[in-house]
């Protein structure tokens, strides 16, 4: 049995406007407020040219959520003049109430995510490939919320897991974060420190960051137990196609591995010579030995 394993390069390969580019275009033109506030807080200014935003935030915006410049942040928070009598001391609760509200643009991310993803229309999509077919004995892992799968190859929905949530089961919110665990650690001792010595700007910054830090983790260890299923399967080949093997998703790579015995033969499909290497490399991270890994361009994936 075949295992496919499915990125958003996939939808894109299709001529689908799924990238985070096309993200920002949307909250741009729908919550351009937001947008703005957005950017800022990255110091990506709305004078930046496009060029910087791409490769700033937007190209890797989920491991960019946690790439924020937390030392000016802070930097600027300890020196803010809140123009009270007191001064700063005392005011705490001022300051938690002030950096609540500064902040709680993030709870809106994984909203207007959802709400982009439900404007991505699939009908007229046309199949690119016969390499997938409902005729295949395969499963299908996808990162997708879309259903380009059922809907333009007709695969049934007992071969697919969507590992992450479908718009179309409406079972999951879209799951939007980072995987950088140390950024929460880290300002966590810092804000020990200031709660230590009582520094109450510094104290209320990094419980901010904190929060924020927090909010936009994406604990995929949440989502890993449902490739239990797999154990059951008796899998030879794994085909990766429209995945980057890059970030937060890495660690569900070893789990494929190890629930299909470390026997299985990986073929992954890229999209440019300059992400060969660095997509081979991802997957001997993960203990895949190099002779059970065929690298493809993705142009002879796409058949059609």
């Amino acid at each position: 049995m075949k295992l496919f394993v499915i990125g958003n390069g996939f939808d894109r390969g299709h001529g689908l406007a799924t990238s985070y580019w096309n993200f920002r275009t949307y909250l741009e033109n729908m919550y351009p407020d937001f947008l703005r506030a957005f950017e800022q807080h990255y110091y990506i200014y709305p004078a930046s040219d496009d060029e910087a935003k791409q490769r700033l935030l937007w190209n890797e915006l989920e491991t960019n959520l946690a790439n924020i410049d937390e030392d000016i942040i802070i930097e600027d928070a300890v020196h803010m003049d809140l123009g009270l009598e007191s001064g700063d001391v005392g005011i705490l609760d001022t300051l938690d109430a002030y950096f609540e509200e500064e902040y709680e643009y993030i709870k809106e991310l994984a909203n207007y995510l959802k709400k982009w993803v439900r404007t991505i229309r699939i009908r007229d999509v046309q199949p690119r490939t016969t390499i997938i077919n409902k005729a295949n004995d395969a499963f299908y892992i996808t990162f997708n919320y879309t259903a380009v799968l059922e809907t333009v190859y007709g695969v049934g929905g007992e071969s697919i897991l969507h590992i992450h949530g479908s718009l179309r089961q409406n079972d999951d919110d879209p799951i939007l974060g980072h995987g950088n665990k140390m950024r929460i650690n880290d300002i966590k001792e810092k804000r020990y420190e200031a709660e230590r010595i009582f520094a109450e700007k510094e104290m209320s910054i990094c419980r901010a960051m904190e929060d924020y830090y927090s909010r936009t983790f994406k604990d995929i260890r949440n989502y890993m137990p449902k490739l239990h299923g797999l154990r059951e399967k008796e899998i030879d080949e794994i085909i990766i196609i429209g995945h980057s093997l890059a970030g937060v998703d890495i660690p569900y790579f070893e789990d494929i591995d190890r629930y299909t015995m470390q026997k299985a033969k990986w073929k992954v499909y890229y999209y440019s010579d300059a992400e060969k290497q660095r997509m081979l490399d991802g997957l001997i991270d993960c203990g895949i030995v190099s002779e059970r890994i065929e690298m493809t361009q993705s142009n002879e994936f796409y058949n059609l």
